[in-house]
């Protein structure tokens, strides 16, 4: 991968001026990270040399996929699958750092308008060619409502795509836009006229990338498989993982019970899983065959503090004593098992650009809790709802019901109202305008590490998932800022300003960033790594 280094670095050093290459280096970045590139992807751990590399391996998430279609089910387990059989014009690392995926270079011909030089020679599974015109199907189709695409958001700035020449594909944009590329590291490319000829749904069942492995069959609740695409470009001469080994067959099991995980793991049955709760850490550190992986989240678990309505929760005092009344280290200790960050403010360490080292979380200090609330009108304390909406994460009912007590301790008296994944609670409280009116159990997650799409949806007036209604008008101009600046160094104070502003003027109780974990046989899989939430098994380290 070295080579590829090089190749990168040198198509910004020959094609761009300095003040282009500056803009090229905002967007290729995640902070100001764009030119720490990719030379060797960060591990867990480091990786020893191993001799052989296993034919088969089984690995198992909690949930079962909806779809293979990637621009459909961007659940973690679905992910996991589709990063092996789909390719983005970009990828990135456990840093979040960019590299070249598809695309192999991109050039700013102006604020608005991207150059993108495509991989040639790339085939589909099913031997169609990718182009420039397989690009511009896929932004068409993520802006096309009768598509359903999950990412339809993230592609409604884009204006035009045009097509030059088939390795040549240029993105125009309504306004600049520092992260246009980030689209295509979730936004995985699908085959043009496969889906024209077989039809929107047919990747659901039946999936087509230009991936590292190939899809063979699908027994719905029991298991999905893929076997190794020996023409995969990445393998080849002078691709990124030229030298690494794979996989053969990949077996996908979904397994919801964390303990059936965890028995599976023990007999063999399965090699890795994701994610192991806290408290399975202990037996998995004490068997001698097993161990766990972590890698950087990028999530933030927070308890919203709505604003809605008239009354308490609209005083910054009072946000700034709950904050103050809940002791996050002895949760993370006690619940948590010790293993996640906690956080200073909205967003944590690994979203690099808007975090900042310097601000210290909020301590444990009940006694200014109820100074700052009786400052504020409220001596006595008062009452809220406390909205529980079923995320799936790992010990969230003892959270709730952890922060709730101490709460409790300073005069907030709670009702816990617990919401199922079925009601949907958090998306049909926004639409209606119906709530929360109280605090929820809520969290936000930066898929691509750059802060704009989380404080976008979360906090910015207009955010389609600002469930505290949070509405300053300095917040919004930070976050429109530093989405609409090509300056990699405007972006950056914008983000630690409103970062700043929220340890402040907070929008809820901060939490921690968890890690996602998983527990696998490290006897059989020595040189596993692991990429976000996903394993690598089309790089597994020779």
């Amino acid at each position: 991968m070295k080579g590829e280094r090089n190749y990168w670095m040198g198509v910004w050093g020959q094609r761009l001026s300095r003040r282009q290459a500056l803009r090229s280096a905002a967007r290729a970045s995640i902070g100001l990270a764009g030119l720490s590139l990719l030379s060797c992807a960060p591990t867990a751990r480091q990786a020893p040399a191993v001799k052989a590399v296993p034919e088969t391996v089984v690995f198992a998430f909690q949930e079962n996929p909806a779809s293979l279609d990637p621009h459909l089910d961007l659940g973690r387990g679905a992910v996991a699958l589709h990063i092996h059989m789909y390719d983005g014009l970009y990828r990135y690392d456990n840093e979040y750092n960019v590299w070249p995926g598809l695309a192999q270079s991109f050039k700013l011909l102006n604020d608005l308008t991207w150059e993108f030089k495509l991989r040639a020679g790339i085939k589909f599974h099913n031997g169609e060619d990718f182009n420039a015109e397989v690009v511009r199907f896929n932004v068409e189709r993520h802006q096309d409502a009768a598509s359903k695409s999950r990412m339809i958001a993230d592609f409604n700035d884009i204006t035009k795509v045009e097509v030059i020449d088939p390795s040549t594909v240029r993105i125009v944009t309504k306004a600049p836009n520092p992260i246009v590329h980030h689209k295509f590291l979730q936004g995985l490319i699908v085959p043009m006229q496969y889906v024209k000829e077989k039809g929107q749904g047919a990747l659901t069942t039946q999936p087509v990338g230009t991936g590292a492995y190939k899809f063979i069959r699908w027994v719905k609740d029991e298991i999905i498989e893929l076997e190794a695409n020996e023409n995969y470009w990445g393998w080849q001469k002078g691709g990124p993982f030229e030298k690494s080994g794979h996989i053969k067959k990949l077996v996908y099991r979904p397994i919801p019970e964390q303990g059936s995980r965890i028995a599976a793991l023990k007999t063999g049955e399965i090699d890795l899983f994701h994610n192991i709760s806290a408290d399975f850490y202990k037996a998995v550190r004490e068997n001698p065959d097993l161990d766990i992986l972590e890698s950087p989240a990028a999530t933030q678990p927070m308890i919203v503090i709505s604003q809605l309505k008239e009354g308490p929760l609209r005083d910054k005092r009072v946000r700034q004593a709950l904050n103050y009344a809940v002791d996050v280290g002895t949760i993370i200790k006690n619940i948590m098992g010790g293993v996640p960050l906690r956080n200073a403010s909205f967003t944590g360490p690994s979203t690099k650009l808007s975090y900042d080292p310097n601000l210290k979380p909020y301590p444990y200090d009940p006694k200014k809790a109820k100074d700052l609330m009786a400052a504020a009108g409220y001596p006595n304390g008062f009452e809220v709802v406390f909205d529980n909406p079923e995320l799936g994460h790992d010990k969230q009912n003892e959270i709730v019901q952890a922060v709730a007590e101490y709460l409790g301790q300073v005069g907030v008296k709670t009702r816990i109202v617990p919401h199922s994944r079925a009601e949907n609670y958090r998306a049909k409280a926004k639409t209606d305008g119906s709530g929360p009116v109280g605090i929820m159990y809520d969290t936000s997650y930066t898929p691509t590490g750059d802060p704009d799409f989380t404080l976008w949806q979360k906090v910015h007036s207009k955010g389609v998932a600002n469930f505290g209604y949070y509405d300053r008008a300095v917040a919004d101009k930070l976050i429109e800022d530093a989405r609409s600046t090509m300056d990699p160094e405007k972006r950056k104070k914008a983000y630690l300003e409103v970062t700043r502003l929220f340890y402040d003027d907070p929008p809820c109780i901060f939490l921690w960033e968890p890690k996602y974990t998983f527990a696998y046989n490290k006897k059989k899989l020595p040189a596993l790594r692991v990429i976000q939430w996903m394993p690598a098994f089309y790089d597994y380290s020779v």
